[in-house]
């Protein structure tokens, strides 16, 4: 599958050491494929996608929403999501 797109987004973890909360960020990157959606831990068909939207935070924050037939999925991204999305736009 040739790759169409991708979009990096930061999953955070949280984790206890030494008695104090620790926040971990993780870059992983958002996939778009001809006819699917690949994340780090799901993948959706085009047609489970309904719509791909982005919330901007701050100047550089945000979060990129995939509405599908599962739900709501965000994605905390540091990275404008545009060209991503009119990517996905024209594949719909």
């Amino acid at each position: 599958m040739e790759i169409i797109a991708t979009q990096p987004y930061i999953k955070v973890t949280r984790e206890i050491e030494f008695n104090q909360q620790c926040f971990r960020e993780e870059e992983q990157k958002l996939v778009l494929y001809e006819n699917v959606v690949v994340s780090s831990s799901h993948t959706f068909t085009l047609p489970e996608v309904f719509d791909v939207s982005y919330k901007k935070l701050s100047e550089n924050d945000g979060f990129l929403y995939l509405h599908t037939n599962q739900g709501l999925f965000s994605f905390y991204t540091k990275k404008d999501p545009s060209s991503f999305i009119a990517e996905y736009k024209k594949l719909k």
